[in-house]
């Protein structure tokens, strides 16, 4: 049944690609409170979910070891490692090929990064029910924002609407064969779960500080702080609430 809940939530996320057909509708700007405060909530209920969740059921199950620890790390290392690349790819000093570029690489990259949510869903799963649900409302919160600005990309680069579309859907996939990656590796290797939930744990750390965080201090402004900081608290207290529904 993990399987299939697993596989279930995926295609639902993988559905909210299509999101960034509001932009075609109307242009929206990226930078206004109500996208920051989003962004916000969704760092709050990654870290909710990471610590509380994953982490906490983690210790709960296999008590506090070194190699959680070291799984922990090393999912905050593979996207340290994975985004750099991505970063350096997008390097070119003419316009028009560097928009070619760019759009290429947001599209390989978002796949990848799907395929990361999948693996985070289905190492959830393998927790509980109530642990996968959980990060899957946490990773819905992070695919808006994310699929907002991947169609913004890609209409910067020139892209027709049905192309974007279509794009953005196939790589949302992607998170279906992280699912079945982990599956297949928990049936071949023994107690992968143990390396699989705390990895999991760091991808979600990382993005949250790196990818997330950062937004919040682009632009300046008390009133504009309070909204962020306090959407940033919701997402996680509702991380926390959540935890009831594993009692």
């Amino acid at each position: 049944m993990e399987f299939l809940y697993s596989i279930l939530a995926t295609l639902f996320i993988s559905t909210i690609s299509l999101v960034g057909v509001i932009l075609f509708i109307r242009k929206i700007n990226t930078r206004t409170i109500v996208t920051t405060a989003l962004i916000s909530f969704a760092a709050g209920s990654l870290l909710g979910d990471a610590f509380i969740h994953l982490i906490g059921e983690h210790v709960e199950n296999f008590g506090y070891t070194t190699s959680m620890v070291v799984s922990i790390f090393f999912g905050i290392l593979f996207m340290l490692i994975f985004e750099a690349y991505f970063h350096c790819s997008h390097d070119s000093e003419d316009e028009l090929e560097h928009k070619h570029i760019l759009a290429k690489t947001n599209l390989i990259g978002d796949g990848v990064h799907n395929f990361l949510d999948g693996v985070a869903i289905a190492s959830s799963f393998l927790v509980s029910p109530a642990v996968g649900i959980a990060s899957t409302i946490a990773i819905i919160f992070h695919e808006i924002p994310q699929e907002l600005a991947d169609t913004g990309i890609l209409i910067h680069a020139g892209w027709k609407k049905r192309k974007i579309l279509v794009a953005n859907f196939l790589t949302a996939l992607t998170a279906i064969l992280g699912v079945i990656v982990v599956f297949a590796l928990s049936q071949v290797v023994e107690g992968a779960e143990q390396f699989l939930i705390p990895f999991a744990a760091g991808q979600f750390i990382y993005i949250a500080l790196s990818d997330l965080v950062p937004e919040i201090h682009r632009r300046k402004g008390v009133t504009k702080y309070i909204i962020e900081i306090s959407a940033f608290v919701v997402g996680f207290l509702i991380m926390y609430l959540l935890t009831f529904l594993e009692s």
